[in-house]
């Protein structure tokens, strides 16, 4: 068996639904202009990953609790026509899966070995983002066992 990659744990949120907003103009004040109607709303952010699309132009992916998406739906619709994005789509249910530290800086296979786990196992993750001491990703709910089964076979946490 190959040996495994030590870290401090799996932390797991859910109830989520993941929000994608793709191709808009990232003039001052768009992405801000975006997130805000979420803050506005009392609505947290529980995951944000922001990248270029082919032409210059943003994609934005975050989640938000689904329980207060629901009756503020009508954000999605005021984003659309405010922000012209070529694409607002929500996906529920989905989990954010975290692997956590220590010492993630100093790991640099890390992503790979998150990204060829899922690879390996044909799990669709929908947005992955990691930062100095975590890997975050996005994946729809019934996914959440085989994903978990798959992070385990590369990575080493606490019970």
């Amino acid at each position: 068996m190959t040996e495994r990659f030590q870290c401090g744990g799996l932390m797991e949120r859910g109830d989520l639904c993941l929000v994608e907003v793709l191709g808009f103009d990232w003039r001052p004040g768009k992405a801000c202009g975006i997130l805000a109607k979420f803050g506005t709303a009392g609505m947290a952010l529980s995951y944000l990953s922001v990248g270029n699309g082919a032409g210059g132009e943003k994609n934005m992916s975050f989640c938000v609790k689904t329980e207060e998406l629901a009756p503020n739906r009508i954000i999605i619709e005021e984003i659309k026509d405010e922000f012209s994005p070529d694409k607002v789509s929500v996906n529920a249910p989905v989990l954010i899966l975290t692997l956590y530290g220590p010492h993630f800086l100093e790991r640099h296979t890390l992503a790979s070995e998150v990204f060829s786990a899922l690879c390996t196992a044909s799990i669709k993750s929908h947005t992955v983002c990691s930062s100095i001491n975590s890997i975050s990703v996005v994946i729809d709910v019934p996914d959440r066992d085989r994903t978990v089964d798959c992070l385990r076979q590369r990575f080493e946490w606490p019970e």
